[in-house]
């Protein structure tokens, strides 16, 4: 009894040490896959991140070249300017340069009308002399030459003029679409009623916005556009976006809005035509943001789908935070 102890004993600490070691080689491979699982997630978050990084870079240059495309139309009025002077110039010459032709044309042809019914009379004489008459009908061959030629430059004056005319008339109408931009975006007014942030829709409004803005996820947007002619406005379409002042990335706008149908999900602002009455917009965005100063800025959208920022078209409504500043 006193020999079987102790083998059950070292046949018991084997076992354990056995299970002990089977344990612990678990444990560590776990701790590996968990280690390499880590790994993998967080490269992929590094790619994810990066890859927003280089995305928000590009929604901000993209915005601050928004900003400054007035800039292009009001240098283009100037060119336009320019080229509307030397076309107004030129058709008033071409203009001339007809009339001029077909005050010659008239008189050839007086002179050819006159040169034949003098050859016509010539023949109807008892002696003819017929040297004469082939000198006349030489001239006769001339003028009618001269008639044909100067025909012939006259419609290719008149083609020309066509172009110029036309020419002239696209960068009118270029122009007046450049200075209607350039009224409605210079001279438009935001009465702004209220910019609410809001956990809810039509829940309390929030003074301020925590870390990550947890619970900032409407933005409650009511405003009306004044112009001293408001018909000017009407039926025109604008874009509503909300930007980070500090990035300039603009915050997607992913919720469908039935009163909105031209502005789908995920896009960046809420685009809207103006019939006169105030603007009431829920911009949601449930998405992790970090910045403390958020601004509203509003754009005017071409036919096209060029957008212009209005000038009086951006209000920072968080500063620091603080909503409402």
């Amino acid at each position: 009894m006193s020999k079987v102890l102790p083998i059950l004993f070292g046949t018991v600490l084997i076992i354990g040490m056995s299970a002990f070691s089977a344990y612990q080689f678990n444990t560590i491979k776990k701790e590996k896959l968990t280690n390499k699982n880590l790994q993998k997630e967080n490269q992929f978050l590094e790619e994810s991140l990066e890859l927003e990084t280089q995305q928000n870079i590009i929604l901000a240059d993209d915005n601050l070249i928004l900003r400054d495309k007035l800039k292009e139309v009001r240098d283009s009025l100037v060119q336009l300017k320019s080229e509307l002077a030397y076309l107004k110039k030129k058709v008033r010459k071409q203009n001339k340069t007809i009339k001029t032709i077909k005050s010659q044309l008239k008189k050839v042809e007086k002179d050819y009308v006159a040169l034949r019914k003098h050859i016509a009379e010539l023949s109807r004489k008892d002696e003819v002399d017929k040297n004469l008459i082939m000198k006349l009908e030489s001239e006769k061959a001339e003028l009618r030459q001269q008639i044909q030629n100067l025909n012939i430059v006259r419609e290719q004056q008149i083609v020309a003029h066509q172009a110029t005319e036309a020419e002239l008339l696209d960068r009118q109408v270029s122009e007046a679409r450049f200075k209607r931009i350039t009224d409605i975006v210079n001279n438009t007014r935001i009465n702004f009623q209220n910019i609410f942030a809001k956990k809810k829709r039509y829940g309390r409004p929030l003074a301020k916005i925590k870390k990550h803005n947890s619970k900032w996820r409407y933005t409650i947007i009511e405003f009306h556009l004044v112009h001293n002619d408001l018909k000017m406005l009407l039926d025109e379409t604008f874009k509503v976006k909300i930007v980070d002042s500090d990035t300039h990335e603009i915050l997607s706008y992913i919720e469908s809005n039935p009163n909105f149908p031209n502005s789908n999900i995920d896009t960046k602002g809420v685009t809207f035509k103006y019939d006169g009455n105030l603007v009431e917009i829920a911009y949601y965005n449930n998405q992790n943001r970090t910045g403390k100063n958020y601004e509203v800025q509003i754009f005017y959208v071409t036919d096209d789908g060029e957008e212009y920022l209005l000038q009086d078209g951006t209000k920072p409504f968080i500063i620091g935070g603080k909503v409402g500043g």
